[in-house]
């Protein structure tokens, strides 16, 4: 007999602690390996079994970059796992709640609102312009940052705004939702 896709995935969600790690991705999707580990107390080779059962069975994905993996579960585009990522480190949230706001902004404009030296602004512009989250445009001989897709980064921002532990994201789709 062939077994079926949904009983391997309640076979793999037996074990409550495996099944608390798969909901809170689901909840909390970007969530890298120390968030994980921190909210259930596990040991790192532990948690790193389970995940790696979880990702061998087709219940999550597991994203790689530099010294980091992210996990999410299954159904989300590579965009939007792209965009929450990002979203999931500070700065970068909160350069985009900025945008959003703004519109458009200089990095002078950035720089001084992030209260950070411009080197280090400058680098969180290119990463999000690689991540093709951001474009530079230039006005009347500026050189200004906007959103490429400002659209999907709110539809994000709503639906898993209980994920992120942010006021400055609660402000944003309070006056967004009005």
């Amino acid at each position: 007999m062939i077994k079926d896709y949904f009983d391997e995935k309640s076979e793999a969600l037996l074990l409550d602690i495996r099944k608390k790690i798969y909901n809170c991705i689901k909840k909390y999707p970007g969530l890298h390996f120390r968030e994980l580990q921190r909210q259930h107390k596990l040991a790192v080779g532990n948690l790193d079994y389970h995940l790696n059962y979880l990702e061998k069975n087709n219940l999550i994905k597991v994203e790689r970059n530099n010294a980091h993996k992210r996990f999410y579960p299954l159904g989300l585009n590579e965009h939007e796992r792209n965009i929450l990522g990002i979203l999931r480190q500070k700065n970068f949230r909160i350069i985009i709640i900025k945008l959003l706001q703004e519109h458009h902004l200089a990095h002078k404009d950035l720089t001084s609102y992030l209260k950070i030296s411009p080197s280090s602004v400058s680098w969180y512009l290119t990463q999000l312009i690689k991540k093709n989250i951001l474009v530079l445009v230039e006005k009347e001989k500026r050189k200004i940052y906007q959103l490429k897709d400002k659209n999907e980064i709110i539809k994000i921002l709503i639906t898993y705004k209980e994920s992120f532990v942010d006021t400055l994201i609660d402000h944003f789709i309070e006056t967004f939702e009005k």
